[in-house]
């Protein structure tokens, strides 16, 4: 009996051929054309051919993608007559009736399907079906001590088994990981929820699913926990100027603040004015020996680990004009 080929990409793990992969460049776009008349089988995503048109033009990274226009076959089935559909007219929608029909074979082999096929259209591939993965926000931003949530979504159930999920931190740390034990995930593993997040906790978090190559990015990013908004400030000889932070740190966890103009020289007399909760200092009456570098100071705990940040704002003399 004749051993069936495999339809192997051009790539190691096959993406282009992705119903949802979009290629952007020309250049890079494939064909299955003139590979012969022969058995094949597809090595990625569900290892079955899409059976609804994709998206956009040069989706499956090709100029006119292909899908099946009838549903697979049972193994009972045996060998069953289908049709192809190619996408010719890339002006037009995607979406509208085949213009390039291809009739082929299709038989169920259990743990894949194998495709009779006969590839005549010109900058013309086969699409395979794979399910796609989005998580929501791509890039989740948090405040020290907040609870930060990785929420990912399929738009297919199918064949899935959440054990088949894998969650990686930084390319590497595998979780659940020891050392980020402030992490929960969802019983189905497509939610992470960050608990009292905090410097270790910040970077690029990745989805995956083996079986379908399967995959999706998502980047914590801590909110700098003592922020200016304004890194310099004007004033002249006399005026009066308030130099303004904000702490991202959650209001239930104690922080000790402290001001000092740098380098060592603390802010106290009666022409320094601290607010109540220490977000603000104002300068009154600035003289000559008020302008330079102000550092504001927080330190605090999470899960009781220290940490002491600081912002620093630039006072400047104002220049007269001329």
């Amino acid at each position: 009996k004749k051993k069936k080929k495999a339809v192997v990409s051009t790539q190691s793990t096959g993406e282009w051929r992705n119903m949802f992969y979009v290629e952007e460049k020309t250049e890079l776009l494939h064909s299955d054309y003139q590979k012969g008349k022969d058995w094949y089988q597809f090595s990625t995503g569900f290892r079955m051919m899409a059976e609804s048109p994709p998206g956009p033009q040069y989706s499956c990274g090709t100029k006119h993608a292909a899908y099946l226009n009838q549903e697979h076959p049972t193994v009972e089935d045996g060998v069953v007559p289908r049709e192809v559909c190619f996408k010719e007219n890339v002006d037009s929608d995607i979406y509208q009736g085949c213009d390039v029909v291809e009739n082929v074979r299709v038989k169920n082999c259990g743990d894949y399907y194998a495709y009779q096929l006969n590839p005549q259209v010109k900058e013309g591939a086969y699409c395979v079906y794979n399910r796609k993965t989005s998580c929501y926000p791509p890039v989740v931003h948090a405040k020290y001590g907040e609870l930060a949530i990785v929420n990912c979504t399929l738009n297919s159930e199918k064949d899935f088994d959440p054990a088949e999920v894998e969650w990686t931190f930084l390319d590497d740390t595998v979780l659940p990981d020891n050392n980020m034990d402030n992490i929960d995930i969802s019983d189905n593993r497509l939610l992470l929820n960050i608990n009292n997040i905090a410097d270790k906790n910040a970077g690029v978090y990745a989805f995956y699913i083996a079986s379908t190559q399967t995959t999706a990015l998502v980047e914590v990013i801590l909110f700098s926990a003592v922020e200016s908004g304004q890194k310099y400030y004007y004033a002249g000889l006399g005026d009066e100027v308030v130099l303004k932070v904000t702490f991202n740190v959650v209001d239930t966890i104690e922080k000790e603040i402290s001001w000092k103009k740098l380098p060592h020289k603390p802010v106290t007399g009666n022409n320094y004015i601290l607010s109540a909760d220490q977000s603000s200092l104002t300068i009154r009456s600035v003289t000559s020996k008020d302008f330079g570098t102000y550092r504001c100071t927080a330190t605090f705990e999470v899960e009781g680990v220290s940490y002491t940040k600081h912002a620093d704002i630039v006072v400047k003399e104002e220049e007269d004009d001329e």
